[in-house]
């Protein structure tokens, strides 16, 4: 059915109605559009502050969201992404057979209402796929949510989802097979941290987990845009960072957090990062750190014209 040609009596859908949608395609298809073999990417987009005044953003412009980076790099990682689920093919990107997404088909029903509300009501329709998502995974696990905002939903629904051992909605019962890694570090160390109510930690060590994949695999690869990928979540990641500690530095202030706690939660932190080698590279601000990116770019160029002048002048020497 052509959206622009609906009758105009069509009662419009609301959030509810779509849930109970949602609910009709999870009891005959399960949640899966195709048989699932353990991979699955995961992704939310970052908050506004990535986007502010003074961020660098501007060595990478045609795919700056994380929703895009992970329809680019689940077929790499030979992952499904919650879009490829019958649910979102039937419902999510196509409500009532209108061909029209979610987010935009609850603007059209609530017109009268606030701007934000509709938004909010799809984000309840998707907090409610995103359980069932989640809760149905098991073994190897990639993500795209450096940056992520705090009020979205991979960070509120799924994050905690993945961090607890839980129940696979579709069947109630316990999992037979439960996630086994999260960007190749190893689930039990999330769920660890979680348990200590370390939840900022976790989050910290699933972006350097994130990053650290990426950068291996734009190496294994050869690829420079996957390098360009790897320097555009990093500086998700930093930027991120920055606003959370001016966040915190501010409750600080105002008394609400004690200070020794978050100078050992910080030292804990950069801790995490120097295992990984991270330190001291990684505590340089986005601008600060500008020149070397640019650095890094132009000797990672160089270094795959070398390799593939090295592979031709060998392939030339055996002939």
């Amino acid at each position: 059915m052509d959206a622009f040609w609906l009758s105009p009596d069509y009662v419009w859908l609301d959030a509810d109605q779509i849930i109970e949608r949602v609910d009709a395609v999870i009891k005959t298809d399960g949640t899966a559009a195709c048989p699932y073999d353990g991979r699955a990417h995961l992704y939310t987009g970052p908050h506004k502050g990535i986007y502010g005044d003074g961020n660098i953003l501007n060595y990478i412009h045609e795919i700056n969201n994380n929703h895009e980076r992970a329809k680019f790099l689940a077929p790499i990682y030979n992952a499904l992404l919650i879009d490829d689920m019958n649910i979102s093919r039937l419902v999510l990107n196509n409500v009532d057979g209108t061909g029209i997404g979610v987010y935009s088909y609850l603007k059209r029903t609530h017109l009268d209402l606030h701007p934000t509300f509709s938004d909010l009501e799809a984000d309840r329709v998707m907090r409610y796929v995103s359980k069932y998502f989640v809760d149905g995974l098991y073994g190897v696990i990639t993500t795209s949510v450096c940056g992520a905002g705090r009020d979205r939903i991979f960070f509120d629904t799924e994050y905690p989802r993945l961090s607890q051992e839980t129940a696979d909605l579709v069947t109630g019962l316990a999992k037979s097979k439960d996630i086994e890694t999260v960007n190749d570090g190893s689930i039990i160390n999330i769920r660890k941290l979680w348990k200590q109510d370390a939840i900022e930690i976790a989050y910290r060590v699933i972006c350097v987990d994130e990053q650290d994949k990426l950068r291996r695999t734009a190496w294994d690869l050869a690829s420079k845009e996957l390098m360009r990928h790897y320097l555009d979540v990093e500086e998700f990641y930093m930027i991120d960072r920055q606003q959370v500690w001016k966040s915190a530095s501010k409750e600080v202030f105002a008394g609400c957090v004690d200070a020794y706690d978050l100078m050992c939660l910080d030292s804990r932190l950069n801790a995490t990062d120097k295992v990984r080698k991270r330190s001291p590279e990684f505590c340089g601000t986005p601008s600060e750190r500008f020149s070397k990116k640019e650095r890094n770019l132009f000797l990672f160029t160089v270094n795959i014209m070398l390799k593939e002048n090295y592979s031709g002048l060998a392939l030339a020497g055996q002939r």
